[in-house]
Parts: C-alpha cells; structure tokens; sequence
C-alpha cells in the first residue's frame, strides 16, 4: 500500500509541475510582453533625441522595473534627470529591499511560483515517506529525512513570497512621471484652486488619492498637490 501512495505521489508532483509551468506563465509579465528593459532603453534614447524628457525618464523608469541592475539604464536616466533640472535625489532603498528585487528580477514571478509548488510537493512527499517508511529506515536516513522537509517547506514558503512581491511590484500603479511639458500643482482638485508650483515634464511622483479628473501626488521633495490624470503616467 505505501509503494503504491510513493508511486502516486510521485505522478501527482510531476503532473502539478507540468501544470504550473504552463498555467502561470502568463502571470509574468516579462515573459509575455514584448517590452524588454532593453528595448525600454532605446525607446527612452529615442524619447529624449526628440526633446520628450517625460517620456524618455518614463522609459527608462519601466525598464528599470524589469531590470533593476541595468548599468545603462541607470546612467541614462541619471543623465537626463539632471538635464532637466531634476535635482531632488531619488529616495534610496534599504540594501535588503534591493537585493530582494534583484533576486526577483532574475527569477521572474513565475518560475519563483513553480519553485514553490516543486519544493511544497517534494516536502510532503518526503514528510509522507518518512512517516510510512520510519520503522525501517536506518536512523542516519530518519534523522535526515524530516529535516529536509521541514526545509523544503521553508523554502517553498520563500519561494512564493518572491514570487508575489514581484508580481505587485511590476503591478504598481501609484509611481508615475509627469509627461506634459509643464503642469501647475494645485492645492485642492479643482481647476480656480491656487498653483503651488509650477513643474517640468519629468518629475517622479508618488499617487496618493484620486478625485474625479485629479489625482493628490506627492513629490520627491515631499511637496504634495493636485494633477490633472492626463498630465501624467504611471510607470
């Protein structure tokens, strides 16, 4: 009976590999898409040949998104930044943040949740073969084997929160640039409110609320106002 739950076991966990590798493949976005960082990077050269600076940081920012190590793109969009006038330094990320990213990027969202289901299976079924096997196991086996498990659920656990934090990352929608060559702040949603400032096309914003055709945004340098939804694109 145990060699024939061993055997089953063993058909189950290749029939949920078969199925993840097919199934979540299109939960990647940088697998299906045909945007890549590098062809985000000459769309970026392109933009900012034709003096688009909104458009070209915008390009540069998505590819980052899906390389976040890319030398080139890093400098680029360094280079523009201050072309335009963009002094406000970017808020830096805590090491650990950037590495579990990295991670990410290397990894993709799907093949962290393939792992994951690999690792999970092979947990269980060693933690079901320990258990019908333990009495005849040698102790050196017994003692390796529930480890290992335990391990493997570990490390199933990691795999799909990799997995998750980088699907939600290439997902955000509340990290955008202002496109429109200049665009006035204003300090409540309406179009009589008072300009606080006046911004040029480029500028890194974060979204924090939304009120019919405006959108509340806070800037690099903390400052916080009202753009029109068109002024703008989420990265």
């Amino acid at each position: 009976m145990s060699d024939y739950f061993c055997r089953m076991l063993r058909q189950l966990l290749w029939l949920c590999f078969l199925l993840a590798a097919t199934s979540l493949r299109a939960q990647d976005p940088t697998q299906d898409s045909l945007q890549t960082a590098d062809g985000y990077l000459a769309q970026g050269n392109a933009y900012f040949a034709e003096g688009a600076t909104g458009e070209a940081i915008l390009a540069f920012e998505r590819g980052l998104r899906l390389r976040p190590n890319h030398a080139t793109l890093r400098n680029n969009l360094r280079y523009v930044r201050e072309e335009a006038g963009i002094t406000a330094p970017p808020l830096p990320e805590f090491f650990l943040v950037r590495w579990w990213r990295t991670v990410g990027a290397a990894i993709g969202s799907t093949t962290a949740y393939v792992l994951a289901l690999v690792c999970w299976w092979l947990a269980v079924a060693a933690g079901l073969y320990w258990y019908l096997r333990r009495r005849q196991m040698t102790e050196k086996r017994r003692f390796v084997l529930l480890p290992a498990s335990i391990l493997l659920l570990a490390l199933a656990a990691l795999c799909y929160l990799l997995g998750q934090s980088r699907y939600a990352f290439l997902h955000r929608t509340d990290e955008a640039i202002l496109i429109a060559p200049t665009a006035a702040l204003r300090v409540s949603p309406t179009e009589a409110a008072s300009v606080e400032a006046e911004l040029a096309s480029g500028q890194r914003l974060l979204i924090t609320d939304r009120v019919g055709d405006y959108v509340k945004v806070t800037l690099e340098d903390g400052r916080q106002g009202y753009l029109l939804v068109g002024e703008l694109a989420v990265i």
